[in-house]
């Protein structure tokens, strides 16, 4: 049900999660000056992974797509507020493996970190959308249950 705030704060979160699993996260500068670009998908140069990173890419896009299956579940606010909950642990998992990623092939290959690109901020940005869909899905479900006691 698009028509409530809080289905346009998720599918927010979906469009944002979905641009982080294919937009360069941080660019890693290698021994011989070479340039490295770090993105869900992985480490490497121009378009071509040398280095994957499966467990940011899975995070982002199981976030997004839990965030899309979310919008349905408009008649039981109680579950979407859970799967909220769910939905904000693992954008949060996401920042964690990529750390471990980042900490474990800058030690082991020599990479040192170069500079920021945009998809590191989508995924909080996403969060700050979600927390507002769960706030929203609150509100909601207190409205609703004032309404039963009045009958």
């Amino acid at each position: 049900m698009i028509q409530r705030i809080q289905s346009v704060y998720l599918l927010l979160v979906v469009i944002l999660m979905g641009v982080t699993t294919v937009s360069p996260l941080m660019e890693l500068t290698g021994d011989s000056k070479l340039l490295y670009t770090f993105s869900s998908l992985g480490i490497g140069q121009l378009f071509a992974v040398q280095y994957p990173t499966w467990g940011v890419l899975f995070f982002a896009g199981l976030s997004a797509l839990i965030a899309f299956i979310n919008i349905f579940l408009y008649k039981k606010r109680k579950a979407q507020i859970k799967t909220g909950i769910l939905i904000s642990l693992l954008i949060l998992f996401f920042y964690v493996t990529l750390y471990v990623y980042f900490q474990s092939y800058t030690a082991k290959y020599g990479l040192t970190f170069d500079k920021v690109q945009f998809g590191l901020a989508l995924p909080i940005i996403a969060l700050i959308f979600n927390i507002l869909a769960i706030v929203r899905i609150k509100k909601d479900e207190k409205l609703v249950k004032s309404l039963d006691r009045i009958r």
